[in-house]
């Protein structure tokens, strides 16, 4: 049996680990694979953060105030410049489409393809080729596990199911079923044209019974380093943040570790297959299992001599919460070249309303022994979060003011409603958020970016729109910074 999986993730910095996990275990099971990646042929990832351009600021403005604006005109005219500007263009969806038709040219038996929302319209011409063949298409993604957007997905021409959840567990015989003809929606997580979507399939629990991902047919030379992705468990270990998205993804919800062991041999056996002595752990945060993070930091020394790595982490309230000084300085000595922390406020009443679990303080306190320890520090910040006021602005940009050398990154990101979040939840049940005017309104779910639209009126307040360029001009100054030596190998990367 002859599958083809194709990777609409499309990271531009290194392979993509779950198409990776996905060619594992199909090779385990005795399925052949090919891979397609199209960085292979030239269509660039999803951009990431990297140092501000001299001009950054401005554009910041202007793009924010476009955002802001209840102008009709002047959000209509940002809407069409996003459409433009949206990752899966017209010359990306050519440069797809050729390259899938000459792997369909050797018949595969299944077409697997793993996506990101944004990309549904090459989903759906793949889709379509593959109809014309015969070949049957199994789609998932991290964020195919909403109703209305699998429903969406279901809905292409071509497409025979949809998976939401983790479908390592099933998936060598739920492509063989789809190969032979057979109901794959006799498994869990399975949705199906012509019926409702299903519920997603239950998180996988044993983690180590999982083949490592199996990185060989990514395009290795076209990266700008040899990073080999990471990732020590699934889900988060605080996982109570009312916007977050991620704890609802199909691997997000709850939290489960691998053992240390499983990690290291994984490490050791990576970096002896692709050369590589520079790692990115993707856990939403590496400091949930406190026993696998001060293991790592003890033994990943010796399970790669030499080798820098970049990571997530959560300051959060634990009175242990692994980022002690100590912590932090054996973090450094065992390769941790930079490190993302979430601010996303220095207000202390929204911290509390989005339920981060962080406070100023320690967070200040991990910044200056992070940067003492000679680790690149990386923040994130969230405007716009509904029920923020000037003042809570004026707090997040007073503390980067102060912290400012100790910070090398602000990713400052727009307020974005996740579908599926608590705060989505709350709004379906309640769409006026906000006991005084203006509320927050929810509005139409956004399939192709699985946000859910939403009316802020607070957000163009003159008072608001000054604090907000108050706080974009310090962000601005910071991201102009030169990255140290030891993390530029990562920069872009996270």
């Amino acid at each position: 049996m002859r599958s083809l999986v194709i990777d609409l993730n499309n990271f531009s910095r290194y392979p993509t680990l779950p198409v990776g996990s996905l060619v594992a275990v199909l090779r385990a099971s005795g399925i052949e694979v090919e891979v397609l990646s199209p960085l292979a042929r030239g269509v660039k990832g999803y951009p990431r953060l990297t140092r501000a351009r001299l001009w950054g600021y401005a554009r910041d403005r202007l793009s924010y105030w476009s955002a802001v604006s209840t102008n009709g005109l002047v959000r209509a005219a940002r809407d069409l410049a996003a459409r433009t500007q949206q990752p899966g263009s017209s010359s990306d969806k050519e440069a797809v489409l050729r390259y899938a038709s000459e792997f369909l040219a050797r018949s595969p038996d299944v077409v697997l393809i793993s996506t990101y929302t944004q990309y549904r319209d090459i989903c759906a011409d793949l889709a379509r080729l593959c109809r014309q063949r015969g070949i049957p298409v199994l789609i998932g993604g991290s964020y195919l596990v909403e109703p209305e957007i699998v429903a969406d997905f279901l809905a292409l021409d071509g497409v025979s199911a949809v998976f939401s959840g983790e479908p390592e567990g099933v998936l060598a015989d739920l492509v063989a079923d789809l190969a032979h003809g057979r109901d794959p929606s006799r498994h869990a997580g399975v949705s199906v044209p012509g019926k409702r979507p299903a519920a997603p399939a239950p998180p996988l629990r044993d983690l180590d019974r999982l083949p490592w991902p199996d990185y060989d047919d990514f395009p290795w030379g076209l990266y700008p380093n040899r990073i080999v992705p990471i990732l020590t468990g699934r889900g988060c270990g605080w996982g109570k943040c009312r916007f977050c998205g991620d704890i609802v993804t199909a691997s997000g919800r709850t939290f489960r570790s691998r053992s240390l062991e499983h990690v290291l041999g994984e490490i050791r056996a990576q970096r002896e297959r692709h050369g590589a002595e520079l790692f990115v752990f993707l856990d939403l945060k590496l400091n949930s299992d406190l026993a696998l993070w001060r293991g790592l930091l003890e033994r990943l020394p010796d399970a790669a001599p030499g080798a820098s790595w970049t990571a997530s982490v959560h300051v959060d309230a634990r009175t242990d919460n692994g980022l002690a000084r100590d912590d932090v300085f054996q973090a450094r000595r065992a390769g941790l070249a930079r490190v993302t922390t979430g601010l996303e406020t220095a207000g202390p009443d929204l911290l509390k309303r989005m339920a981060k679990g962080t406070s100023t303080q320690r967070t200040a306190a991990f910044l200056r022994d992070a940067h003492e320890a000679g680790i690149s520090t990386r923040l994130t910040a969230i405007l716009g979060y509904p029920g923020e006021t000037p003042a809570d602005i004026e707090a997040t940009t007073a503390f980067l003011a102060a912290h400012g050398a100790t910070i090398e990154r602000v990713m400052l990101n727009r307020f974005t409603l996740m579908l599926g979040s608590e705060l989505d939840l709350e709004l379906q049940k309640e769409p006026s958020l906000g006991s005084g005017a203006p509320a927050v309104m929810r509005g139409a779910v956004q399939a192709a970016t699985a946000v859910v639209a939403h009316a802020n009126p607070a957000l163009a307040e003159r008072g608001h729109r000054r604090a907000a360029g108050d706080l974009m001009r310090v962000v601005h100054r910071i991201n102009r910074k030169r990255l140290t030596a030891r993390a530029l190998a990562f920069e872009g990367v996270m």
